[in-house]
């Protein structure tokens, strides 16, 4: 049916010369609109495949050292903020509280028994019964005593700190991951154990080649496509530029000062951030993704 149609169409083309002519010239504009609005789309969108998603990874340690007493998470695991992590075993700090708060309570005795020896050698010293020396030694004594009591309180209130962070929790919400720590761990203070992926703000390292930037700005809008989820598009804006080709701090930076050099593009990170984070389409970090910056909207400021 459709080849009949398409043999009676060209029948009537062959017999009217000027309908022919039309859709000739019809068929050519539209091909070359078509090829005019990719050319100017692909003059002020840059595009790279070489990027990859980054976020806030919190490394985390202990304040105090000791044994794991109780786990609460596993790995890979979501997390809020203030959620309990893991407690280490309380049991040496509260004792070293009670030490403290002991040891608070006898210098503050001996700070007593200081004033009223201070106040009764001061009356002792002014009518003579005692010699002007006995004064100065009442007064050094008072200030040992005080400052040996503010010393106590000062490790009381440290001991309490101590037994405060045998409890650790999560500082954000996020993602634990690398954990290996299991119950009855010796743990270190601040040693890494594992980590905590921020899950608040994600943004994407696109490494464009040197000359492609000389177009991007600051707040320019960006589309992200995800090699994991082809089919959905991210939003994004250009936040910044790095300072230095990828390879620039690397272990081994290229020599190019060496009679065999050759000419090679480098690529410079641009940090694109992402605006609707979506729990429907998770972010993880290391994935690759392709990201499109529109460079129409243009700024004095660069970057």
């Amino acid at each position: 049916m459709l080849k009949s149609n398409l043999f009676k169409f060209l029948h009537i083309l062959n017999e009217r010369p000027h309908l022919k002519r039309l859709y000739i010239s019809l068929i050519t504009f539209i091909l070359l609109y078509t090829l005019y609005t990719v050319w100017q789309y692909y003059q002020v969108h840059i595009t790279t495949e070489n990027a990859y998603v980054n976020g806030n990874v919190v490394q985390m340690a202990t304040q105090v050292s000791g044994p794991v007493l109780n786990l609460y998470i596993e790995n890979n695991q979501k997390v809020k903020k203030g959620t309990l992590l893991f407690e280490i075993d309380p049991k040496l700090f509260d004792t070293a509280l009670e030490e403290a708060a002991a040891q608070v309570l006898q210098n503050q005795a001996q700070f007593r028994n200081a004033k009223i020896n201070h106040e009764r050698i001061l009356d002792l010293v002014a009518q003579k019964f005692l010699p002007p020396e006995e004064k100065d030694n009442a007064i050094t004594a008072l200030d040992v005593a005080s400052a040996n009591l503010k010393l106590a309180e000062a490790k009381l209130e440290k001991a309490k700190l101590d037994l405060e962070y045998t409890k650790i929790m999560a500082p954000t919400d996020g993602l634990i991951n690398n954990l290996t720590l299991r119950p009855g761990t010796i743990v270190q203070a601040q040693m890494p154990l594992f980590v905590l992926i921020d899950s608040s703000q994600y943004w994407v390292d696109a490494n464009f080649k040197e000359t492609e930037l000389e177009d991007i700005r600051s707040q320019q809008p960006a589309t992200i496509v995800l090699d994991m989820y082809p089919n959905h598009t991210f939003t994004g804006v250009v936040e910044s530029i790095s300072g230095s080709s990828g390879t620039a701090f690397s272990l081994l930076p290229p020599q190019n000062a060496t009679g065999n050099w050759v000419k090679v593009t480098q690529r410079i990170p641009v940090k694109v951030l992402v605006q609707d984070v979506s729990p429907d389409y998770p972010l993880k970090i290391g994935a690759t993704a392709t990201v499109t910056i529109n460079t129409t909207k243009q700024s004095n400021d660069k970057i």
